[in-house]
């Protein structure tokens, strides 16, 4: 039976009026015809073939929009279909059986066995038997026996990926069994076993029980003895002289009570490795995952080479998994910045992305929860607020109750000593917080009115008075004082006043009443509110009364955003003054797995700390092969972005960025990252029967099971009573528009008529 259909352009958008647009276009092209045919000056039998080569291309066009196709049902008597799954990953190589045999030797030997029972399936069953390790290929089956691979060699083991690949693969037969056969050791970089899981599903609702077949034991005898470095932190920065913290996690397996020792080792950049940094942990029992910390105090600037190593052990199957390198920043200078948070609200979050972005800004937050109120004062916040511990502070909507009037007092003296200090607007901040009647007060650069004061204090259970806060929206301006300051400038002095005319409004602010004798207003509303208001009681100090500048970079002046933020920590660190021009390159990570792409970010900022947008770029990347690669860059804001895909050759990449305008060098930078290859088959191999199981058990209601070699010959048998040919449509569908000779012949009309009429001159 066959029958014909249409499926014209833009169906799936439009659906029944796609019909409706190649009429309208087929009309155009008709008035075309038509115009042609009557406005052309030649003699009628010249026109008539012109025109009925173009009417025959115009029918074929139509043809091809409407998109015809011929549709050929027949159908057939199918067999049935069993799957068979085999595991041929390296961890299957493992010796764990009777007699010191591998799993794959056991393996080998059961299907060995089966060939006669694979064989007398019949007619009615069809045998699929696919081997997989990351994904899944078909083996050849012939009398029963399995071409099986001579040795399990896969790098890694990923069920789900290889299960979904084999339904897909046969989609629309009858599926009456699915045999898996392996150790059930999921080995893959991300290690997630959801998509198995999936498959599983999927197999139970086509009908089709799943039974499992494990190899391998939970703790082979040799895997018994073996410690796996697990985790390492990624993308390492400190400054000179400040501690570094490396902490993971290590697996222990077979030397229970024994101290395992792990070490720090840096590589310098004349190549000599340097252990500088040595722990222990020890295991209480078997497959213990431990804990290790290792610190170390850098004392010169550059780019370091680092890795984590577990000390090898006597008896452990492999090594290869008891280190983990990565690189390691150590920069000169830098800020420390404390953000003292009250409730998590959404400017915390994007002010703390802005500064991040800064790489000489180093920023630390702290949540001070009302829900804790009865715990208040704080403890343990005098070793932040002493002098020299960060270089500026942030306090964003906490109740000055949430401290100590001892621990005010020392914020308030390392302020006094040169440390910066910026309150958020909220509603327990400035005075509504309290801090009038506290030691912030002689540094905040605010009006002091006694009675208005006392009136404003806002109490955790009280209504909030209107009359404390602006409602919003409210458009942030500078003032003339606060156009030529450091603070303010978002642009050239020119520019400045219409880009902050640009941002979008805040949502509402703290009225702030006004700068105090030592205040200087640098931006205000409209109406001419205050703002933000700074001070320099020996240090400098911002009363900042609005708290969502966020909305800034939700509405597309991310930058704007991140650069007003860095000048602010930079202005209150009193470092606006120092700032250097600089090109700077930031990695989205250091260590990466083969064939993983390497973003990142690259800047360029003027000696005032200003970014510039519009520099020329180059970038190229060095392989470890010695071969380099030009890459473009994309802008997005001030910064330039790449991306470097060529990532399958392990070893050490290096990234160069380079910068300049006008023709003039703005500076360059460089940055190494590693592609490390982790043994994912050997760095935990042993036997996970019970992955098999929960696969098997998603199909239990229709008969899945975990199964032994011995009960495989009795399923096959039950297969073959129960197994039986169904029919089943077979669709085979036509195109004919999509062919080469339809577009051939679509030219050829074309080609004839313009050879026509430049031969008749009608060109």
């Amino acid at each position: 039976m066959s029958e014909w259909s249409l499926n014209p352009i833009l169906e799936r958008n439009f659906g029944n009026i796609s019909y409706y647009l190649v009429a309208l276009l087929a009309l155009g092209l008709l008035l075309t015809w038509v115009v042609g045919f009557r406005w052309t000056a030649s003699s009628l039998k010249r026109r008539s073939i012109i025109s009925a080569l173009r009417l025959a291309t115009i029918v074929l066009i139509i043809l091809a929009m409407l998109r015809p196709a011929r549709v050929f049902i027949e159908t057939k008597q199918l067999p049935s279909t069993l799957i068979i799954l085999i595991d041929k990953s390296r961890s299957m190589s493992i010796e764990d059986a009777v007699g010191d045999k591998t799993r794959w030797e056991v393996l080998e030997k059961m299907f060995a066995e089966l060939a006669p029972d694979l064989n007398s399936l019949g007619d009615n069953v069809e045998l699929q038997v696919y081997a997989f390790d990351a994904e899944a290929m078909q083996l050849a089956v012939k009398d029963g026996k399995i071409a099986l691979p001579k040795t399990p060699d896969g790098q890694q083991t990923d069920h789900g990926t290889s299960m979904r690949d084999v339904l897909r693969r046969e989609d629309g037969k009858r599926l009456i069994g699915f045999i898996i056969a392996g150790d059930g050791a999921q080995q893959t970089r991300e290690g997630n076993t959801a998509p198995a899981q999936s498959a599983a599903r999927a197999l139970n609702r086509l009908q089709c029980p799943l039974l499992a077949i494990s190899f391998g034991t939970h703790r082979s005898r040799q895997q018994a003895r073996d410690i796996v470095l697990e985790t390492m932190p990624d993308n390492l920065s400190v400054y000179v002289k400040n501690e570094l913290s490396v902490s993971g996690t290590v697996r222990v397996s077979g030397y229970v009570g024994q101290d395992i020792p792990i070490q720090l080792v840096v590589e310098s950049e004349s190549g000599k490795s340097e252990v500088v940094a040595t722990t222990s942990v020890r295991a209480n029992q078997d497959d213990e995952q431990l804990r290790y910390e290792l610190s170390y105090i850098p004392e010169e600037a550059g780019e370091y080479q680092i890795a984590v190593k577990v000390v090898p052990q006597s008896g452990e199957l492999t090594t290869s998994n008891n280190e983990i390198p990565t690189y390691l920043s150590v920069r000169e200078g830098g800020l420390r910045v404390l953000y003292l948070q009250g409730e998590l609200r959404l400017e915390q979050r994007f002010l703390r992305r802005a500064l991040a972005a800064s790489p000489d800004i180093e920023i630390e937050l702290r949540t001070i929860h009302t829900r804790d109120r009865d715990q208040w004062p704080v403890k343990g916040m005098r070793p932040l607020f002493k002098p020299d511990t960060f270089d500026a502070y942030i306090i964003g909507d906490v109740d000055s109750a949430a401290f100590s009037v001892r621990d005010l007092a020392l914020l308030r003296d390392s302020v006094r000593e040169g440390a910066g200090l910026i309150m958020l607007g909220g509603w327990h901040s400035f005075w509504p917080g309290g801090y009038q009647k506290t030691p912030l007060r002689n540094i905040m650069p605010l009006k002091v009115d006694p009675d208005i004061d006392n009136r404003s204090r806002q109490r955790f259970e009280d209504f909030i008075p209107p009359d404390l806060h602006i409602e919003g929206p409210i458009k942030m301006l500078p003032t003339p004082m606060g156009d030529d300051s450091f603070v303010m400038r978002l642009g050239p002095r020119e520019d400045n006043l219409a880009i902050w005319e640009e941002l979008p409004p805040l949502a509402g602010a703290n009225r702030l009443g006004g700068a105090s004798e030592n205040g200087f207003v640098l931006a205000e509303t409209e109406e001419g509110d205050p703002l933000l208001i700074a001070g320099e009681p020996g240090g400098r100090v911002l009363a900042f009364a609005a708290d969502s500048t966020w909305r800034w970079v939700m509405q597309g002046y991310e930058s704007e955003h991140r650069r007003f933020w860095r000048q602010v920590v930079l202005w209150l660190a009193q470092h606006d003054k120092a700032a250097k021009g600089s090109t700077r390159i930031h990695l989205d990570g250091r260590r990466f797995a083969p064939g993983a792409p390497v973003t990142f970010a690259a800047s360029t900022y003027s000696a005032e700390g200003e970014a510039i947008a519009d520099a020329q770029w180059q970038a190229k990347v060095t392989l470890p092969d010695g071969s380099v690669q030009t890459m473009r860059l994309a802008r997005k804001g001030d910064e330039m972005h790449g991306q470097f895909l060529q990532t399958d050759l392990p070893g050490e990449y290096v990234v160069e960025v380079s910068a300049e305008k006008d023709g003039k060098p703005l500076g360059s930078a460089d940055s190494q990252f590693l592609v490390y290859e982790k043994d994912f088959e050997l760095s935990g191999p042993t036997a996970d029967r019970a992955l098999l199981a929960s696969l098997a058990d998603k199909t239990k209601e229709v008969g899945g099971r975990m199964i032994v070699p011995e009960e495989v010959p009795e399923f096959l048998k039950e297969i073959a009573k129960s197994a039986e040919k169904f029919e089943a449509p077979v669709i085979q569908k036509i195109n004919y528009w999509d062919r080469p000779w339809f577009f051939g012949l679509i030219v050829l009309l074309l080609s004839v008529e313009w050879f026509l009429r430049k031969r008749w001159r009608l060109v």
